[in-house]
């Protein structure tokens, strides 16, 4: 069962159009009434599945962290090739969404910035999307076969979450060439080479 069939029908459809409205607004400058402008849905039908807009908050990024590794990680999984190939291109990938958003960053750090020392439970949620990825290039590391991929992953993990808050901080993508590259030498360092 995947998310949106476990969150299902008109909670979904609240759920996605906060996703958009947050992401676009933040989480504090984006208030009920943007989230539910011109959609057709009441205050009354928001508040029947959110009691309050921090579950709302919260239901919207659990939906954000069940996309994380589908939209981030299943595309360079698809294309295939070496890990290696597949930790570098996800950079690239990266960049791409950037380019294509340039405002959209990390909807998981946004929420970390926003409500760290304020709300505990919002604040994991950022904390999760960050540990999933970083899980993913762990998974990677191992596949490349380094003698310490749970260190490498990391590594990798804070040259990419760095980025990403960079990246949208200029509005453009140039810094994942950079990172691109980090990344490389961090690997090279690690005794993997680029195959072929």
């Amino acid at each position: 069962m995947t998310n949106e069939e476990r969150v299902g029908g008109k909670k979904l459809d609240i759920v996605k159009r906060a996703y958009d409205r947050f992401y676009d607004g933040g989480f504090h400058a984006t208030g009920v009434d943007t989230v539910l402008a011109d959609s057709g849905i009441s205050k009354r039908t928001l508040y029947k599945h959110f009691p309050t807009k921090e579950n709302l908050i919260e239901a919207v990024l659990h939906h954000y962290a069940a996309g994380v590794v589908q939209n981030l990680f299943a595309p360079v999984r698809a294309k295939g090739g070496d890990a290696r190939a597949q930790i570098e291109a996800f950079f690239d990938l990266r960049a791409a969404m950037i380019d294509a958003q340039p405002a959209r960053g990390c909807l998981g750090i946004k929420a970390a910035q926003e409500y760290a020392g304020r709300h505990a439970g919002i604040a994991a949620w950022g904390e999760r999307a960050a540990r999933e990825v970083e899980s993913q290039f762990v998974r990677l590391c191992e596949e490349v076969g380094v003698a310490h991929p749970a260190d490498l992953g990391r590594q990798i993990n804070i040259v990419f979450q760095g980025t990403v808050v960079l990246a949208q901080a200029l509005g453009d993508s140039s810094p994942f060439v950079q990172a691109k590259q980090a990344v490389a030498t961090l690997l090279d360092a690690a005794g993997t080479s680029r195959q072929a």
